[in-house]
């Protein structure tokens, strides 16, 4: 499944945030779009992880805003 989310994270953030993701990400694909003016966090993973995304990005003191997840076919 391929979860959006709109956030506040800049590419300052990014080593702040980034041990963040991975410890709660381990085994999945996780991006940011910096140039995009809401900075989409997209994320690739197997369960459904958003309120636990949300809420270390919340901690960390960020925006996130869950927009939408896709659900994928296994391939």
């Amino acid at each position: 499944m391929i979860s959006i989310f709109k956030t506040n994270i800049s590419s300052d953030d990014l080593t702040n945030v980034g041990p963040h993701l991975n410890g709660l990400l381990t085994g999945q694909i996780w991006s940011i779009d910096l140039w995009d003016c809401d900075k989409i966090l997209r994320v690739d993973s197997f369960i459904n992880i958003n309120e636990e995304i949300k809420s270390v990005l919340h901690r960390l003191g960020y925006i996130c805003v869950h927009l939408e997840t896709f659900y994928t076919k296994p391939s």
